[in-house]
């Protein structure tokens, strides 16, 4: 079974020669802050390489101002950047006493530090902390990635919110790993390939022969989407045509009879 995991030092010593087996892509926390280095960040780093298991990294950030965050950008870019990475995340779960203008402007900076560098970035934030701390004013990151668990080990509710990439669980398991770990599964448009692929040229849509709907820009992909998400809510069409869009499975052919049906029944 293929699983997009992150960790950290609390997976402990992580057996990749089993692990690989059952992970496409792993998400290593680097550091807490820049007052705690993951003790086994490095360790995965290579067990990763060793095995042909695509990583990126990630910061758990402890900043309460712009100053503080570029700080804290500067420092987690510096440690890993050798590594060479996929992608850099910020996550930003707490507010550690910051006002909200503050926690705003110190995640925009941070990405900002990063795109500069060139380098793909996501944007973590807890489902709870995304519209009260006003996360969804921030621009200019590569993906969003928004947890959202069940009870179970199994996905539940869907984030309420867009986003690329779902952590759904932190009861999960993997073969190598002792204990519970977070998995996640992807939630937008993009696929894992834009995730595991260093050559952007590569990820850009081209003509194929399955006749897959293909797109221009997340604008145009969004558009569409919430077009025959309100023909859904209007019960107009089945939630199955929604499911899959999301899937990536609806052809040209596909949305052009939808079309029509959805004409038809609006009459």
């Amino acid at each position: 079974m293929s699983k997009i995991i992150d960790i950290s030092h609390h997976q402990g010593d992580i057996d990749w020669s089993k692990a690989n087996k059952e992970v496409d892509l792993a998400i290593i926390r680097t550091q807490y802050g820049t007052s705690t280095i993951d003790r086994k960040y490095v360790q995965n780093i290579n067990g990763c390489k060793k095995y042909n298991v695509p990583f990126g990294v990630y910061i758990y950030v402890t900043f309460k101002n712009k100053t503080e965050a570029l700080a804290q950008a500067r420092d987690f870019y510096e440690r890993v950047q050798a590594h060479k990475p996929l992608f850099y995340v910020v996550d930003v779960e707490e507010s550690f006493g910051a006002i909200v203008q503050n926690i705003v402007q110190g995640t925009q900076a941070f990405i900002d530090y990063l795109k500069d560098k060139g380098v793909k970035v996501g944007l973590y934030t807890g489902h709870h902390f995304y519209k009260p701390y006003k996360m969804d004013t921030v621009k200019n990151y590569d993906f969003l990635w928004i947890p959202r668990y069940s009870l179970t080990s199994a996905p539940g509710l869907k984030p309420d919110y867009p986003c690329d990439l779902w952590q759904y669980t932190e009861s999960g398991t993997v073969v190598g790993i002792k204990g519970n770990v977070d998995l996640n599964v992807l939630n937008g448009y993009k696929t894992l390939t834009w995730f595991t692929n260093k050559n952007e040229e590569d990820n850009k849509p081209t003509e194929k022969d399955d006749d897959k709907m293909l797109f221009s820009n997340e604008t145009t992909k969004e558009a569409v989407r919430d077009h025959i998400k309100q023909t859904v809510d209007k019960k107009l069409i089945d939630k199955s045509w929604l499911d899959k869009f999301d899937n990536g499975t609806m052809t040209t052919g596909d949305y052009e009879g939808l079309k029509l049906i959805i004409a038809q029944r609006i009459k």
